[in-house]
């Protein structure tokens, strides 16, 4: 549908993730730049302020040696996301490629994965359990954990940063239901502890503004 679309001149806003496979999405990217019109993935992550904010921050640690993303909960979907060719794979696919995005947007560019993904009791034929780990072009190492296969009443910080300086940690007390992470909670090296509170924005509203100042961009 989103190749049938570019090619009749319409810029496409598509969902996460991309396609079910790598030959599905080159193919949607190639006939967007061939055409000529706006192709965008949906990502509401990117949009969040504490990303950006904690990004800004990295660059007063004097140095990054690991970035940990996280998440973990119990899901069991009924229908079509259960079934791995439907999928594309499994939960890191679906909503797994959030923290993917973030743990990108972070460490930036890699120079190696690995990783090990496991299918286990939550009633998908792709994975439900994901653990990565990422060496950065930066030097610092990178740890993905995604599962739903991991049923836990306790939160946990989604992500967190650790630096010569001090450490970065979103803290999930403060998040609101507008965007996927709270605020950040800043131990510097020396002892004293900062909270940064980051703008309470819908981040998929952003994400769509995002797309609709792109469009008319080409109008002008």
């Amino acid at each position: 549908m989103g190749v049938s679309a570019t090619r009749s001149k319409k810029h496409v806003m598509l969902e996460k993730p991309i396609a079910r496979n790598e030959e599905e999405a080159i193919r949607l990217i190639e006939t967007a730049k061939t055409t000529g019109v706006k192709f965008m993935v949906l990502e509401n992550h990117y949009f969040d302020p504490s990303v950006w904010k904690a990004k800004e921050l990295m660059e007063m640690m004097g140095g990054i040696s690991l970035i940990l993303l996280r998440n973990t909960r119990f899901n069991s979907p009924q229908g079509w996301r259960r079934v791995k060719d439907l999928m594309g794979g499994g939960a890191l696919i679906d909503g797994g490629i959030h923290f993917v995005d973030t743990l990108l947007n972070l460490g930036g560019d890699y120079t190696s994965v690995n990783a090990l993904c496991n299918s286990t009791f939550s009633g998908l034929e792709g994975e439900d359990t994901t653990v990565a780990v990422f060496k950065f072009k930066n030097g610092a190492v990178g740890n993905l954990v995604y599962s739903w296969a991991s049923q836990s009443r306790c939160e946990f910080p989604h992500f967190e940063i650790y630096g010569k300086n001090g450490t970065i940690k979103e803290d999930y007390r403060s998040r609101v239901r507008i965007k996927p992470y709270g605020d950040l909670i800043v131990e510097w090296k020396n002892g004293d502890i900062q909270v940064i509170s980051t703008e309470k924005v819908n981040a998929v509203k952003e994400e769509m503004r995002g797309f609709i100042n792109a469009v008319k961009e080409i109008v002008k």
